[in-house]
């Protein structure tokens, strides 16, 4: 699989070796072409690459936290192609998700790890400001994460979900409250067993194995309103969320002004950036929403559901950020 790349790139977090951005679709770089990509996510200026083999490859400022500008851009150099950090190396991760400047990975054991900013307890109540790979105290079985703009959330294999730290905005529940850092706590949500899990920039919802749909966090602009639709898939953008229903129908509801919400059919895969949307049709891959830094694959701003121009090949994967697309094709 060759993995693709659009977008937003001012600090090389497309992994395609340099820092300009793209609106056409470029190959990434650094990968080992005999790993095969699972997972790609990205944050504010950095992205992960998950392999099936349990590795983990970076690319932009994703290690760095929120330090000074100069030490960014000395160290961005070194990170415009995906690379294998030294302190990843030696597990076997099964999950990763990205913050706005922190990153999340669960290892095979069930323990979630952190590195990056933890000004607002992203990485936990007592991790310094700037973090390398920090252990998260309190959780154990957890299958998978994700990351909002300054909290988090885990899944454990009982379908338990698990929040932590900024809760200004209510986005780790009511029974948490509006809390401005928060360490690890179980989300009491009343909504039976969960099985999937997605975070905005305030807001979280969750997926239970029945397919009912809930949020929670800011809802200026709908977000997390109410859904009556079953889903098989959720995500989740900064303002905006969207589901899959088990007829292949993906509806969105949240903020619109640079027309983040479609209703399209026959939708087999699809991911949420942090204002746009990337979802596949049979083996075509429709963009649509705010095509700020040419991550709708456009070269300027379009009202509609637009398709891609990709390289030949049968496409696998779909990854998104913020103003940032990646979409994984098999030659």
């Amino acid at each position: 699989m060759i993995l693709y790349a659009f977008g937003s790139n001012g600090s090389g977090q497309l992994g395609v070796g340099h820092e300009q951005d793209l609106s056409k679709a470029t190959p990434c770089k650094g990968i080992p072409a005999n790993e095969e990509i699972v997972k790609i996510v990205g944050g504010g200026n950095h992205s992960a690459v998950l392999t099936r083999t349990g590795h983990v490859y970076l690319a932009g400022s994703g290690q760095l936290g929120e330090k000074k500008q100069k030490e960014i851009e000395q160290h961005v150099a070194e990170w415009t192609e995906f690379r294998e950090p030294e302190m990843l190396r030696g597990q076997c991760w099964c999950d990763v998700a990205c913050g706005w400047a922190f990153t999340l990975l669960v290892s095979q054991s069930g323990q979630v790890y952190g590195f990056g900013t933890a000004r607002f307890g992203e990485l936990g109540p007592d991790a310094p400001a700037d973090s390398g790979l920090t252990e998260i105290q309190g959780l154990q079985g957890i299958v998978s994460v994700a990351c909002g703009w300054r909290h988090g959330v885990a899944l454990d294999r009982h379908g338990l979900v698990y929040g932590w730290g900024w809760a200004r905005h209510g986005q780790l529940g009511d029974q948490i409250g509006k809390t401005a850092k928060v360490g690890v706590q179980r989300l009491e949500e009343k909504m039976g067993t969960c099985a999937e899990l997605a975070c905005g920039h305030l807001h979280t919802i969750l997926r239970n194995t029945e397919g009912a749909v809930i949020g929670f966090g800011s809802n200026k602009y709908g977000q997390v309103d109410e859904q009556s639709e079953v889903a098989k898939h959720i995500s989740a953008g900064w303002h905006h969320s969207a589901l899959l229903t088990p007829h292949n129908k993906l509806i969105s509801w949240g903020r619109d002004d640079h027309h983040q919400l479609h209703v399209l059919e026959n939708v087999t895969r699809f991911v949420c950036g942090s204002e746009h949307t990337l979802a596949q049709q049979e083996n075509t891959v429709m963009a649509w929403g705010w095509n700020e830094h040419g991550n709708c694959g456009l070269d300027q701003d379009s009202t509609e559901a637009v398709q891609i121009t990709l390289p030949q090949g049968r496409i696998v994967l779909l990854g998104a950020g913020c103003a940032t697309s990646w979409v994984g094709i098999e030659t």
